[in-house]
């Protein structure tokens, strides 16, 4: 087990290797490639790749309308602690402005956040959002709102009224092996810091939900692991079963040493079978986790231990003449 390589890449395991989706994704990626590096865009994201995604939404229950100056200063102490949380990898130690995917040399950014500038007269009612973009008077900035928010309410007039839930992505670059694992390292830093933010109330205003490439990962693989506090009683069950099933009222026929060590053997051909495999690189997956119970139904042993139950009794010690 020296060696165990564990995949739980959920396109690897559920995905057809040569699936007409793989197929008509590598012809796009031909003529629209991703550069997270130099000319990174959104519209030409045909993978996953890297980032973190926070969803935003009012703690305050009589009021979700996040267009707040109160809500708005907390939201840049979010995007300050995410974007200053700092990453250990491979005796390197960077943060977001260093992983970055970029449009030249500058990070990609959630411009919405520029509403702080203007929010004060939003909130006043002297100063309308129309929907669904808007060019912001102090930055210039084109904000597209559809991207940002979440149930937004609109009048007649396409003026926004409120705005329930809010959304910002960080993405960092991963167009090598190495950038993808420096990638991963940062979102294992992004949850981790807004998860304590979250947890600890820093937010007063606001409620963090956060979400990473690797989440749907990770909840598969702890969905997987459920199996695992059942392993005791499993063992135990298929030996106390095998135990009593080679016991009989006859203590000459009863062979209950049998039925342990057909466990014993199962056990053991099992890990034997596993080691061989991890060992020759074959990648190990959450749902071989499931082989324990497997070997409930595989007790070739007891099907060896039948016959002797069906033999009848004879008498063999002949009358003495």
């Amino acid at each position: 087990f020296q060696q165990i390589k564990y995949e739980i890449d959920p396109e690897y395991l559920f995905s057809p290797i040569r699936g007409e989706g793989k197929s008509e994704r590598a012809i796009v990626e031909s003529y629209f490639k991703v550069n997270y590096t130099h000319r990174f865009n959104v519209g030409r994201i045909t993978r996953p790749g890297r980032f973190g995604r926070v969803i935003v939404i009012s703690k305050d229950e009589h009021n979700k309308n996040l267009l707040r100056s109160e809500v708005w200063q907390e939201l840049r102490l979010l995007d300050g602690i995410i974007q200053n949380a700092t990453v250990q990898y491979d005796g390197e130690t960077f943060t977001y402005r260093e992983a970055c995917a970029r449009w030249e040399n500058e990070c990609f950014t959630n411009d919405i956040l520029n509403l702080d500038k203007i929010i004060d007269e939003v909130e006043a009612g002297d100063l309308n959002l129309t929907f669904p973009v808007m060019f912001n008077p102090v930055t210039w900035d084109a904000h597209v709102f559809p991207v940002f928010f979440g149930g937004t309410q609109v009048s007649e007039d396409n003026l926004i009224i409120s705005v329930p839930s809010l959304q910002l992505v960080y993405f960092v670059t991963a167009d090598s092996k190495r950038q993808d694992a420096r990638g991963a390292a940062w979102e294992e830093a992004f949850l981790e810091a807004v998860g304590y933010a979250e947890d600890h109330g820093v937010f007063k205003y606001i409620s963090v939900a956060r979400f990473a490439s690797r989440t749907l990962d990770h909840e598969l693989e702890r969905n997987t692991r459920t199996v695992v506090p059942y392993f005791g009683s499993t063992f135990i069950l298929m030996i106390a079963f095998s135990v009593v099933t080679c016991m009989m009222g006859d203590v000459v026929r009863s062979k209950p040493w049998l039925g342990l060590m057909g466990n014993v053997s199962a056990v053991m051909a099992t890990s034997a079978a596993f080691g061989l495999a991890m060992y020759l690189g074959i990648e190990f997956i959450g749902i071989n986790l499931a082989a324990p119970f497997l070997m409930i139904g595989k007790s070739c042993h007891i099907a060896q231990i039948a016959p002797p139950h069906t033999v009848r009794l004879r008498k063999i010690i002949d009358p003495k003449p």
